[in-house]
Formats: C-alpha cells, sequence, structure tokens
C-alpha cells in the first residue's frame, strides 16, 4: 500500500441491527450495541467486498478481532462503504508504529438517563432543583399528611398544582404582566418617533425611535402602537419598551386568561382547598 486514495466519500452508514459501520476523520468506526471500535486507517490490512458482504481485516490486535464481517441486503451501499475504507488505508509511520484501536462503550441508557438527570439538577435551570425539591418535600406532606374525609385531596393536589403554576406563568408572559410591572415600578415616558416596520410583513408592526434621558438614540420594537406618541422605556434595560395603551393590552390579556389562566386557576383549587382543611386540623 502507498499513499492514501483520494476517492471522495460519500459518508456512507452502513447499518444492520445493532451494528453500524461508519469512515470519519480518516478512521473505521464500527458500533455494535453499545460498544464501538474507532480502526486508524494505518492499522486496516484489507478490504473485501463480495456482495452484501464486507469483511475489513485488521492487522493483529490483541483488543480487536483480526477481521469483522458485516453484511447488508443493499450491495451499492456495501461496495460505497468499501471504497471508503480503502481510501483511508494507509502504511505505519516511519518508525513502524501505528495508531492505537480506540474501544469505548457507554453506558446503559437508565444510567445515562440518571446522569443527566443528575447533571441537570446539579448545573442546570434552577427548576429542576426546585422540581427535586418538590416530590421530595411535597409528596410525602400530601400523602402523608391526610384531610378527613378527603383523603385522596392531597395526591390530587400535589399532581395538579404544577401544572396550574405553568399555565399561570404562561398567562403572564403573553399578558406580558412582568413588562408592565417594572415599567410601573421605575419606567420612564419620553416623546417618541413611530414608523412602520419596512422589514415586517405584517401592517401594524411598528419602529419606535427615542431618546432616553442620558441622550442616547434608542430604537426599539414594541408590540403595540400607542394612542400617543409617547414610550415608556427601561432605565436599565432601554431596549425594553412599552407603549401606553390599554384596550389593546387588555383584550389580549382577558383573552390570554380565558386560555390559559383560567384553568391555571382550575388546576390550582385542589392545592388551595386542601391548605383550607389543613389549617383547620387540631394540632
Amino acid at each position: 500500500m502507498g499513499e492514501p486514495n483520494t476517492v471522495p466519500a460519500a459518508g456512507v452508514v452502513l447499518v444492520r441491527g445493532r451494528t453500524r459501520v461508519w469512515v470519519e476523520r480518516g478512521a473505521l468506526h464500527w458500533t455494535r450495541g453499545r460498544t464501538t471500535v474507532t480502526v486508524p486507517g494505518a492499522r486496516i490490512r484489507r478490504v473485501e467486498v463480495a456482495g452484501k458482504s464486507l469483511t475489513v481485516a485488521l492487522f493483529e490486535d490483541q483488543e480487536a478481532d483480526a477481521a469483522k464481517t458485516v453484511r447488508h441486503r443493499n450491495e451499492t451501499l456495501v461496495a460505497a462503504l468499501g471504497a471508503e475504507i480503502e481510501a483511508i488505508m494507509g502504511d505505519a509511520g516511519p518508525s513502524g508504529d501505528r495508531q492505537p484501536l480506540r474501544r469505548e462503550r457507554v453506558r446503559a441508557w437508565p444510567l445515562r438517563m440518571l446522569t443527566g438527570l443528575r447533571d441537570r439538577i446539579r448545573h442546570g435551570n434552577p427548576w429542576w432543583r426546585r422540581a427535586l425539591w418538590y416530590v421530595v418535600l411535597g409528596l410525602p406532606t400530601a400523602v402523608g399528611v391526610p384531610v378527613e374525609p378527603r383523603y385522596w385531596l392531597g395526591p390530587i393536589a400535589w399532581l395538579l398544582l404544577p401544572a396550574s403554576v405553568a399555565l399561570l406563568r404562561l398567562w403572564v408572559d403573553m399578558a406580558g404582566l412582568d413588562t408592565r410591572w417594572v415599567m410601573w415600578r421605575r419606567g420612564i415616558t419620553v416623546r417618541a418617533r413611530y414608523e412602520v416596520d419596512p422589514y415586517s410583513e405584517a401592517t401594524h408592526d411598528y419602529i419606535v425611535h427615542f431618546r432616553t434621558l442620558d441622550g442616547e438614540k434608542i430604537t426599539a420594537h414594541p408590540e403595540f402602537r400607542g394612542r400617543r406618541d409617547e414610550i415608556r422605556y427601561d432605565p436599565q434595560d432601554p431596549s425594553r419598551v412599552l407603549a401606553p395603551t390599554r384596550v389593546a393590552w387588555l383584550g389580549i390579556a382577558l383573552v390570554a386568561f380565558m386560555v390559559t389562566g383560567f384553568w391555571g386557576v382550575v388546576f390550582g383549587i385542589p392545592a388551595v382547598l386542601w391548605v383550607i382543611e389543613l389549617l383547620s386540623l387540631p394540632f
């Protein structure tokens, strides 16, 4: 064998059952089950393609079989993969040393799932940790502190409370209540100039231009076009703006409440009843 061939690779991946074979970055990757063997091109001695069968003979190695064979119903696919393997075959370096084979074994999916869950709880979104505490502390409390005669009320409340919180939070986002709260606390109202967004297909999308108290020119995209040529902005984040409109916002807030907020309230009723029953118990 001389220099490696320069046949363009098509990126063929041969799949048969739990076996996957492909060529990537000058090496042959052979996966069976949860074990993947990476064979450098210099470790490949011979490639044999016979119809639906592909055999790859390796130089003697204690960590892998001397030959690997796979069959596939598509002869064209087998021939294309055989050509890609031949393209990466090459002699060893001047020292005669060949790169070693690499064997990787992944964990079973339950262990991978538990490991991923652990990483999310430790380093991910804080809501993962809150969910863990909700399960660890909330479930025993809901089940272990029954309220007579409605013993089922605690578990039902524990199951529905997360849905209630999620739906109410979705309603807050849809209605923009968090933005309005920030603007009510520290928002500054200034004169502004509105114009239709030329890059938007909708006719009701606007761009607003204004100056902050520091004289900085700001261009922002408000959700609505205010009745007056004014805009309220957050001094800590001037790109966060709110047009002084009420009628349009009340309509959107009402529709969002009927879609999400109403059901959030309904799903939260069992938790409220459980707390009332709990507070009425003699301690």
